[in-house]
């Protein structure tokens, strides 16, 4: 490949950026480059290649590019509109499908709030055996165009809504007797988090970021839980940076204190999954 496509060495991960990218600009899995090592791009395809490697060296992640990320094993379609999911959320995915499975066929409903592409409550449904109710809520309808998407792209049934976090699912949910599982990765970092990392700086800021050192929008999710009824049982999974978890524990006795809080640590030993029981 001409070395005026290349992407440079100084780019982290420049060589595994560079096959996926190229596999996109031919329209093929990344294997088919390893399997096929004879195959030479068109004239097209070259030009399109260089364009993705010129938006690359300017900041925008591969998936940012490609407008495809992979997540627990499959293939999401992202844009602009949304948060381009990160492996550390597959630990959520992990405990929502463990408590799932513990409780067998007792009657469950998942509610995913702050759903963007949809990655969380699709990749859980696709790893169960039989399907469950499943409410996915957004703020933005740009998201929520870009989960029913991945809804369909991976054949799930998900019920979604536009609003403020339960807001719009109250009613829905009020009277329910079993359980709820609630699914929540909500912006959660700073302004001068934001502002420090340049690599996150080409995704949706709403999506990112939050007042009250990143912790407002769990304090107003804790808030609207804590005016439900108790006629029902409640685990609720949010995800955190690991600076918080002293701050969001006090939050969560503030509005729960009868709930029991264990806190989960992503695969580099930090902790990034609050677990709620009441």
């Amino acid at each position: 490949m001409p070395g005026w496509i290349m992407l440079p060495t100084k780019v982290k991960n420049s060589m595994l950026d560079f096959d996926l990218l190229k596999a996109r600009a031919i329209k093929k899995p990344k294997e088919f480059l390893y399997s096929h090592p004879e195959y030479r791009l068109s004239i097209w395809q070259q030009l399109r290649l260089k364009y993705f490697v010129f938006l690359r060296k300017k900041g925008y992640s591969v998936a940012a590019i490609t407008k495809h990320k992979e997540f627990y094993g499959l293939d999401f379609f992202v844009n602009k509109n949304v948060l381009i999911p990160r492996p550390d959320t597959e630990l959520m995915v992990t405990k929502a499908i463990e408590e799932i499975r513990k409780l067998g066929n007792k009657e469950i409903i998942l509610i995913d709030v702050g759903t963007g592409s949809g990655c969380v409550p699709i990749s859980v449904l696709k790893n169960l055996p039989t399907p469950m109710p499943t409410y996915a809520v957004d703020i933005s309808d740009q998201a929520l165009n870009v989960a029913k998407n991945n809804a369909k792209i991976h054949d799930v049934k998900i019920q979604f809504f536009h609003g403020n976090l339960l807001e719009p699912i109250i009613k829905k949910i009020i009277n329910h007797k079993s359980k709820i599982i609630i699914t929540a990765n909500l912006p959660y970092l700073t302004e001068k988090q934001f502002q420090s990392e340049p690599s996150i700086q080409r995704e949706p800021k709403t999506a990112l970021v939050a007042d009250k050192n990143g912790l407002a929008l769990y304090e107003k999710l804790l808030q609207q839980i804590k005016l439900l009824p108790t006629t029902y049982s409640l685990l609720l999974l949010l995800e955190i940076d690991p600076s918080q978890t002293e701050e969001i524990s006090k939050l969560i006795k503030q509005y729960l204190p009868q709930s029991k809080i264990e806190i989960k640590k992503d695969l580099g030993g930090l902790d990034r999954l609050v677990k709620i029981t009441s």
